[in-house]
């Protein structure tokens, strides 16, 4: 269920972003199945799929940029990405961040 909604609240973010040709999108690339970094050294996993598939529908280009955990949210609060998507829990920290 987790990840439904972040998969929701992805599209949202995407969707809204349409009129920028290009999202950038924040991930670990350590987390399997869902993001993993595999033999040829790319992204792939779920959430890599589920997020191209994404840009796809919407008629945008995905342009994946891969970030430490420890980092992921900061990047994200200092634009290097227009959205991450890494399946991460809520916490009171967070919903004050992001």
């Amino acid at each position: 269920m987790k990840k439904v909604i972040i998969a929701a609240a992805a599209l949202a973010v995407l969707s809204t972003a349409a009129q920028a040709q290009t999202v950038r999108i924040g991930t670990e690339g350590a987390y399997a199945p869902w993001n993993i970094v595999n033999d040829a050294g790319e992204l792939a996993g779920y959430e890599i799929d589920l997020g191209n598939a994404i840009c796809e529908h919407a008629g945008l280009e995905c342009e994946w940029v891969q970030n430490d955990w420890d980092s992921i949210i900061p990047n994200l609060l200092a634009g290097n990405y227009d959205v991450i998507m890494a399946g991460m829990s809520v916490t009171e920290e967070r919903k004050q961040t992001i």
